[in-house]
């Protein structure tokens, strides 16, 4: 799987809400930077968007 289908995965499960909590999320984003399948700019893109989608639930 090339980062490309990984950050488009990921984006979709982000913005659906898939993970119950952000750091669900990071976490699943931690292990593919880690692994090398994503680079440091997707990564911190994809942290952001994290960020963003789940901060709404505080509200």
């Amino acid at each position: 799987m090339n980062s490309t289908v990984i950050v488009k995965l990921m984006e979709n499960l982000i913005n659906k809400k898939f993970y119950k909590t952000k750091d669900e999320a990071i976490a699943k984003l931690d292990v593919y930077f880690a692994m090398n399948r994503i680079s440091e700019e997707e990564y911190a893109t994809l942290t952001l968007l994290a960020e963003e989608t789940y901060a709404q639930e505080v509200l």
